[in-house]
């Protein structure tokens, strides 16, 4: 395989998992993230987790110098603005996750969707930290207003780790006992899904 894609994770809605799960692809991707969650504490959170400084924190306004050699992982919040228009014509592919709680959480990320759609049509909806059968209307209800492929990573105890621990997940499946019993039952088969998919992006 070539490259690993270069990906945008973004939703204008807070707490909708996109630090997370941008943290744990560019970990899996050895990519260089770029966040402008300067006021969440992400390096401080996840820099240990990254290598020779490829966790970059962009300052409000800063711009990016976007390098076509560079294996990219963008994570971004807030408005839409000129610097993530930017960066979402650029990549492969945009992912939106979306932690269904209620519709307070569904209608600003469909927006959010439709917004991204103007600039990247490579979109992929990510249904996260959400009960099974919650997850599985939210993704019935997503496929049949978009066609955009939507996946599902469901609530786990385990995701949250990813800070607490500086561990990824599948550092925690490698472990012995019940994490990796629990991990490679549920929530591992569902990120393979997600990042195999993501892998392929660079290929179309």
């Amino acid at each position: 395989m070539g490259r690993k894609p270069n990906v945008l994770f973004y939703n204008k809605k807070g707490g909708q998992g996109k630090t997370t799960h941008a943290v744990g692809y560019a970990h899996y991707s050895d990519a260089v993230l770029y966040t402008n969650d300067e006021d969440n504490d992400t390096l401080d959170i996840y820099g240990k987790l990254f290598a020779n400084d490829n966790i970059r924190v962009l300052k409000p306004g800063e711009e990016i110098e976007i390098d076509d050699e560079e294996n990219m992982v963008f994570d971004m919040g807030g408005f839409l603005d000129n610097r993530i228009v930017q960066i979402a014509q650029f990549v492969d592919v945009c992912v939106v996750p979306i932690h269904y709680q209620s519709k307070a959480d569904f209608s600003p990320s469909v927006k959010t969707i439709m917004e991204l759609a103007k600039y990247n049509k490579n979109i992929v909806i990510l249904v996260n930290n959400t009960g099974k059968e919650e997850a599985e209307e939210v993704k019935e209800t997503l496929e049949e207003t978009f066609d955009h492929k939507v996946f599902i990573v469901n609530a786990s105890k385990y995701i949250n780790r990813l800070a607490d621990e500086q561990k990824t997940v599948f550092d925690l499946s490698n472990a012995s006992g019940l994490n990796r019993y629990m991990l490679r039952k549920t929530v591992i088969p569902q990120i393979e899904q997600f990042y195999d998919y993501l892998d392929k992006t660079s290929e179309k």
